[in-house]
Order: C-alpha cells, then sequence, then structure tokens
C-alpha cells in the first residue's frame, strides 16, 4: 500500500483518504497515483536485497537457509545480526556502534557521539570516556548485548532533532561537553575548521532551536 501511495494517515475506515487508495469517493479516487510499476519495483529492490543477503551468508537461494538458526543471533531485544567466526577467537563480537544505531532506529531515532568522545575526536581534549555511550535523540536507556557481557547507555540529546548533520551534531555536542568556562575562541576556531558548508548551514537554520543561551551563542560564533 505504501509503493502505491499510502501515507498511513489511519482514515481507512472514515473513507475520507486523502490520496484515494482506500476510498469510495471519486473525487478523491481521481488523487490516486499508484500503478503497477511502483510495486514491481518495490518487489525487485526487496529480491535484491534479500539476494546481498544471502551473499554475505554464503547461500545461493532461500532453500539453503530454511532452519539453518545459526545463522541468525539474537545481539539484544530487537536486534539481530550475522555471526562472524575467526579461526583464532571464535565467534567475534557485534560491531558496538551498529548495535546501538539498530536500537535507536527501531524506535525512529538517532544516535551520536555523546559530548566527551565527540570533544575527543575533535582533538580538544585527552580525555577517553570509560564508558560506551551515544547521545540519542529518543529515550535515553540501557542496551545489554552479547548475553549481560556488554551495555550501551543511551543518553538523551539536548540539542534540537532538527540538526541531522553528524559533523554539526559532534561540535556542537564537543563545545556543550568542554563548557563556558574553558571554551574559548581558540577552541571555536579549532572546530570551525572541521564542519563543512553544509554543517554550517544546518547548524545556522536551527540556531533558535538550540535551548542553552551559551551554547546558542557560541553556535553562531561558529559558523560566522
Amino acid at each position: 500500500l505504501v509503493a502505491m501511495g499510502c501515507i498511513m494517515v489511519r482514515q481507512c475506515h472514515s473513507n475520507t483518504c486523502p490520496v484515494g487508495v482506500c476510498t469510495q469517493d471519486e473525487k478523491l479516487r481521481a488523487k490516486f497515483t499508484g500503478s503497477p510499476e511502483k510495486v514491481i519495483n518495490l518487489m525487485t529492490f526487496i529480491a535484491e536485497e534479500v539476494r546481498e543477503i544471502l551473499a554475505k551468508l554464503g547461500c545461493r537461494s532461500l532453500d539453503e537457509v530454511i532452519g539453518r538458526t545459526e545463522l541468525l543471533r539474537q545481539v539484544s531485544r530487537g536486534v539481530y545480526d550475522y555471526p562472524r567466526h575467526d579461526p583464532d577467537i571464535g565467534i567475534r563480537v557485534p560491531n558496538v556502534k551498529q548495535v546501538a544505531d539498530a536500537a535507536a532506529r527501531a524506535t525512529g531515532a538517532r544516535i551520536y557521539m555523546t559530548g566527551a568522545a565527540a570533544a575527543n575526536r575533535m582533538g580538544l581534549s585527552t580525555q577517553v570516556p570509560a564508558r560506551t555511550a551515544y547521545a540519542t535523540t529518543g529515550k535515553p536507556k540501557d542496551i545489554v548485548f552479547f548475553g549481560d557481557n556488554f551495555t550501551i547507555q543511551l543518553r538523551k540529546s539536548t540539542l534540537p532533532r532538527t540538526i541531522t548533520r553528524d559533523l554539526a551534531v559532534m561540535a556542537l555536542q564537543a563545545l556543550d561537553n568542554i563548557g563556558p568556562d574553558y571554551v574559548d575562541q581558540q577552541t571555536i576556531d579549532q572546530c570551525s575548521q572541521y564542519l563543512k558548508s553544509a554543517d554550517k548551514k544546518d547548524i545556522q537554520q536551527n540556531l533558535r532551536y538550540i535551548r542553552n543561551p551559551w551554547l546558542a551563542d557560541v553556535a553562531r560564533q561558529l559558523v560566522s
């Protein structure tokens, strides 16, 4: 239905579908833009993705993976991966960032480096975070995976969700972590060198949504 134009307004029962997918109203049906070709494209892309996944698993057909439960591993609640085996160390530990990203995307959220990690990455601090953590646009939570051997902290980001470019978020996270007592013009200039024009534009367009007045002022200097 989505491939045919459905926008999921959940009005199927009311005969008021705004895109004409689920209605008997002739005026609304005139807005229908679906076609067989769109469904064909969807199924073609699904088939291509299935073939790519099978290739990663070393299989040629779906028949070869039926019942092969060892090919899929539950890493955390709602998060799965394809186990990778090393001849020397056995099963490899899942990539931490990929696990955190998958857990966040399951709820429509995104993850970014925490302020401490961002400051270290940008050369503004020599401190290395002791715990594995990410800032998230979603709800804060702890992700326990690979049994109970690893924990990832997802902390609520204080930046506006509308800032979407990774480098833009990284710079603001780093400056916010360092704080007003230690951020000077040299620090701002050093951050600015990492940013591309698109990153600065992203910050510029979202200045009014930054709730911390001090950080908003630093952000203006960052993009000026």
